[in-house]
C-alpha cells in the first residue's frame, strides 16, 4: 500500500512507520523537520508545514494523520490530499463530560472541561470529517505509555520515587483512569491502515486504577516506599501538570470494538514493569 504519514517524528509515529516498513508499505512521511529529517532509507521524507498546504499530487491508498488539532487541519486534508482511506488520529478526551463509564464509541462527543482547548479542537476535527462523505477511522487512545514519552507521565513519577521526593497527586488521588501502550497504539494504526475498517474506535488497555493506585505499583517496580501526599484545591479542572501528569477524574472506556478487530492488550502492571526494565531503570 501506499501510504502518506502527516507527522510522526517522536513516540508513537516512529513506531507505526516502523511497522509499516516491516510489512512492506510504500510509506511517505510529511511534517516540519523541526524534531527529526533523519527516516530510513525505505522512507519518503517531504518537509512542509500542513497550514500552508500539502504538496501531493498522487494519490495514496491510506493517510495517516497524527496530527490534526483543528477543524481547518482537517478541511485541508479533506480538500487538499487524494486518497482511498484516511485515519485520524483523535483522542478518548472528545467525549462530553459524564459520570456514566465506560464510554463508548457512541457517546455523545463535547466539552469536558479537564481537557481544555485540546477536547474542543479534536471534537471540531471529528464533527468535521462526520459530515465529509469520505471513508475514514478516527483513533480514540487514552493516556499513553511507553518508552521515549515525551510527555513526563512514568518518568516523572519514577523519578520522584526513585529520589525519595514527595509525589503529590490532585483531589483525593481516588479517579479511576485508563492506559494504553504506544506499541499497541501503533499496533491499532497499522490495521485499521491497512484493513480500512470504518469508524471510532477507543484505544484502551483492560485495566482500569486509580491515581494512588499506579504510584503504589510503579513504587513496587521501582522497590522503593513512595511518600505520596495530596492536594485537595487540584481536584478535576483545576488540576496542575506540574504537579502531577494526572487529573483527578474518573476516565473508562470501552475496549469492546477494537478487541474485535483482533487487538490484544498487555496488562497494565505486566506493561509498566517491561518498560520499566528495558527503559526507564536506564534513564531515570
Amino acid at each position: 500500500m501506499k501510504i502518506l504519514f502527516i507527522g510522526g517524528s517522536r513516540f508513537v509515529g516512529p513506531l507505526v512507520i516502523e511497522e509499516l516498513l516491516e510489512r512492506g508499505h510504500e510509506v511517505t512521511v510529511f511534517n516540519r523537520g523541526l524534531l527529526r529529517q533523519s527516516y530510513p532509507k525505505e522512507v519518503t521524507f517531504v518537509k512542509g508545514n500542513r497550514n500552508r498546504g500539502f504538496p501531493f499530487k498522487e494519490r495514496f491508498d491510506s493517510v495517516i494523520d497524527t496530527c490534526a488539532y483543528r477543524e481547518k487541519q482537517t478541511e485541508r486534508v479533506i480538500r487538499e490530499l487524494k486518497f482511498d482511506f484516511l485515519v485520524h488520529i483523535s483522542t478518548a478526551a472528545v467525549y462530553k463530560k459524564t459520570e456514566t463509564f465506560p464510554l463508548i464509541e457512541e457517546s455523545p462527543l463535547g466539552d469536558w472541561p479537564v481537557w481544555g482547548d485540546y477536547n474542543k479542537g479534536k471534537v471540531e476535527c471529528e464533527k468535521t470529517l462526520a459530515v465529509s462523505g469520505l471513508p475514514y477511522a478516527t483513533i480514540r487512545p487514552v493516556y499513553i505509555l511507553g518508552p521515549k514519552n515525551y510527555l513526563a507521565r512514568e518518568s516523572f513519577i519514577y523519578s520522584k520515587i526513585k529520589n525519595g521526593l514527595p509525589t503529590i497527586l490532585p483531589g483525593n488521588g481516588r479517579a479511576l483512569i485508563q492506559f494504553i501502550f504506544a506499541d499497541e497504539v501503533a499496533e491499532t494504526i497499522v490495521l485499521i491502515a491497512e484493513n480500512k475498517n470504518e469508524g471510532a474506535f477507543n484505544i484502551a488497555g483492560n485495566d482500569t486504577i486509580t491515581l494512588k493506585g499506579l504510584v503504589e505499583e510503579m513504587s513496587k517496580i521501582v522497590g522503593k516506599e513512595p511518600i505520596i501526599k495530596y492536594n485537595l484545591s487540584a481536584d478535576s479542572e483545576k488540576f496542575n501538570e506540574v504537579e502531577f501528569p494526572f487529573a483527578n477524574e474518573n476516565f473508562a472506556v470501552s475496549n469492546e470494538k477494537i478487541k474485535r478487530l483482533g487487538i490484544k492488550f498487555v496488562p497494565l502492571l505486566e506493561g509498566l514493569r517491561r518498560d520499566y526494565k528495558n527503559y526507564y531503570r536506564h534513564v531515570i
